[in-house]
């Protein structure tokens, strides 16, 4: 009885750690949508089907048919591969770098129907302990099935969570429509929407009394809950940050919130596979501009060919904003530094010019903030009001703030790494007058064009960096191929497995100039 209950422990730490890193995949793959999360499991099958638990399961099988004294040495062996298996997926985390848990209430309910599914066999256990391998068997054969029994709880929970949306979309609605006079601004794009509604609800406080959705959150769930949870009768102006993970996503959240300005930062023709086409792209992230009403305004990028070209039809008016072509707000004059970014800003209606000062480093940041300051003048803002506000914003954390460590400046861009940003990043980088530095563990999440992305990558920091500390050397292997292909150096490449180890090698470089470290990732870089 002694060891099955030793042995049963052992079982459930395994189902703990395998059941975490399985729903950290499974959020990462937005809940099976589109079935990113089955892809997932088509491509990796190695990790899927061939687990140690699987041995584990013939042993305890084993062990109930046969004699006591075999049987407690079978025990003993399952538990052992248990132990390994347990090692393997630890191992798993550093491979496939899963997100961390977000513990919303949807996975918590998630979380509670799994826990149920595993637990029934152990209370069936303790009411009955006589058939205690048996028991423990079937509590290995289920935690093999793992992956699908994570899939399986959340199909079961799916009637309960329609119900609780339609609850709270229907409440979110009510209370939308009792607040007659709110002014709602939509920003969506592929890449900045959470840097220009961070900075254009800094600006909008100096006038009104401002509500934004909460950090990354720009799902229509996400929406829902925020209206609900923070949304006060008293505000005057929301901001809504939408992604556009597949067609109809940003309409849905347009139909409950009623946008009467919107943004519309970048369109990046890279990552295609939720949408299908390249069209399909475009015309999801102009969901939003078709929803304005004709007296509404939208902020577009005339440096992006996509909006500048898009054939459909808008109704409401146009602000361009550019750094390159005539443009109602145009920036020129641009300059960087370690402390920051300056430029020059054009207004055609008004044909004046002002200069523009900020500790946000990057061009990406400079078409936020022209976005921003076009928004903010139709709403009413003297440029008196903006730019001593534009001055004083701080970089959100992970995207491209620097820190002075004595030994390096830290440049930390890993919020997101995508082309664009990590292009920009770069440029920020070269204009820097010490030893520059690029640490990366490779683009993720990018389709099918992963791969080739990473080889540009590679050859954009051979241009620039002096050295580069790669990690993970299966996720980087591409960036490798584009540095070598480059001309780099081999010998100022390294390849170490944690972070721990890139700051480890900073601090060794022997240099009489300053450090200039990039991090570029996904994820953020913490030692």
């Amino acid at each position: 009885m002694y060891l099955v209950i030793l042995s049963l422990i052992c079982v459930v730490f395994l189902v703990i750690v395998k059941t975490e890193f399985m729903l950290e995949m499974f959020q990462k793959k937005v809940y099976n949508e589109d079935g990113k999360y089955f892809i997932w499991i088509k491509e990796n099958k190695r990790i899927v089907f061939f687990s140690l638990e699987f041995f584990s399961f013939f042993l305890f099988l084993l062990a109930y048919f046969l004699e006591d004294e075999i049987s407690v040495f079978l025990v003993i062996l399952g538990d052992i591969g248990c132990f390994f298996e347990l090692l393997r997926i630890t191992s798993l985390y550093k491979e496939y770098q899963p997100k961390k848990l977000i513990l919303t209430k949807k996975m918590k309910r998630l979380i509670g129907t799994i826990a149920l599914c595993y637990f029934l066999p152990i209370m069936i256990y303790i009411t009955d302990y006589k058939d205690g391998y048996l028991w423990l068997t079937l509590e290995t054969i289920i935690t093999y099935f793992n992956y699908f029994i994570v899939w399986f709880c959340y199909r079961l929970n799916r009637p309960v969570e329609r119900t609780i949306e339609r609850y709270e979309w229907q409440k979110a609605q009510v209370k939308l429509e009792k607040m007659k006079d709110l002014k709602v601004v939509g920003i969506t794009g592929t890449y900045g929407k959470t840097s220009t509604k961070y900075i254009l609800e800094e600006v909008l406080k100096k006038k009104y009394i401002c509500q934004s959705t909460p950090k990354n959150v720009n799902t229509l769930h996400g929406m829902v809950s925020s209206v609900n949870s923070y949304l006060d009768p008293e505000e005057e102006l929301l901001i809504a940050e939408m992604g556009a993970y597949k067609p109809g996503v940003v309409q849905s959240i347009c139909d409950l919130i009623h946008p009467q300005f919107a943004i519309l930062t970048t369109i990046e023709i890279n990552q295609i596979t939720s949408f299908g086409t390249k069209d399909n792209t475009v015309n999801a992230l102009f969901e939003l501009i078709e929803s304005l009403p004709k007296e509404g305004v939208a902020i577009l990028n005339k440096d992006d060919w996509e909006q500048v070209e898009y054939p459909g039809e808008i109704a409401c008016q146009k602000i361009w904003i550019s750094l390159e072509q005539p443009a109602d707000y145009l920036a020129q004059e641009i300059q960087y530094s370690r402390e920051g970014t300056s430029f020059s800003v054009w207004e055609k209606d008004t044909n004046q010019k002002y200069k523009v000062r900020t500790k946000l480093l990057g061009k990406h940041n400079i078409y936020h903030i022209l976005s921003v300051i076009a928004l903010a003048r139709i709403l009413g803002l003297e440029v008196e009001e903006i730019l001593p506000v534009i001055e004083d914003l701080r970089p959100l954390e992970n995207h491209l703030d620097m820190h002075d460590f004595g030994y390096m400046y830290q440049m930390n861009n890993t919020h997101r790494s995508n082309p664009l940003g990590a292009k920009d990043a770069l440029d920020v980088l070269e204009l820097m007058p010490g030893i520059k530095v690029v640490i990366t563990t490779g683009m993720q999440n990018l389709g099918e064009k992963t791969e080739e992305l990473n080889n540009i990558f590679g050859t954009q920091v051979a241009k620039v960096a002096n050295y580069v500390i790669l990690i993970n050397e299966k996720s980087t292997k591409s960036v490798f191929q584009g540095l070598i292909e480059s001309g780099f150096e081999k010998e100022k490449i390294y390849i170490v497995n944690e972070v721990a180890d890139a700051y480890t090698l900073l601090q060794q470089m022997e240099t009489k100039k300053k450090i200039y470290a990039l991090f570029e990732s996904d994820d953020d870089l913490k030692d």
